[in-house]
């Protein structure tokens, strides 16, 4: 982490990343009102803060999924979703409720995989760490092995050593 001349504390750069795209997927969704737009910056302003106590994306990303923070970023959606036209949508009535409901919840589907990738890889490595110092995980490590020096020792074949004779005779 790094830290400013005044003593405050700097965010870490993937920290901001995560915040920001959080930021962006409202204004590149919605047209965003100036009242609207007041309550995102004040949410913001406190998650920004919050990214500040956080030493990487992953942490941020832990501590945040458990944090009130997380349910108000979320109601922010349900008020954005009510309270400003979606861009790109004609007003058709029934449809672009439908329309906004498949959109959001696209959305969400799209950020939750995103931000929980790095997670899912590390857990994923820990369990591939853990696996490989069991007994299994030595068998396994053993066979591994075992193939891949067989690989290397495998004996030519009576095909093979007939024509390896014909190309150096041809040459």
């Amino acid at each position: 982490m790094k830290y400013k001349g005044t003593g405050e504390k700097e965010m870490d750069a993937s920290v901001k990343n995560s915040i920001d795209a959080r930021k962006s997927s409202f204004s590149m969704s919605y047209e965003i009102t100036d009242e609207v737009q007041k309550d995102i910056d004040e949410l913001f302003s406190r998650i920004e803060e919050f990214g500040k106590t956080c030493k990487d994306a992953m942490d941020f990303e832990t501590k945040f999924a458990s944090s009130p923070l997380n349910q108000e970023y979320i109601d922010m959606f349900t008020k954005v979703a009510k309270k400003c036209k979606v861009k790109g949508l004609e007003d058709d009535g029934e449809s672009k409720g439908k329309r906004v409901l498949n959109e959001m919840g696209s959305d969400a589907k799209y950020l939750a995989k995103d931000l929980s990738m790095p997670a899912r890889r590390k857990a994923r490595e820990e369990m591939d760490r853990k696996m490989r110092s069991t007994p299994l995980g030595k068998v396994e490590q053993a066979h591994n092995m075992f193939w891949l020096a067989k690989r290397f020792t495998k004996r030519k074949s009576k095909t093979d050593e007939l024509n390896i004779e014909n190309d150096e005779s041809n040459n």
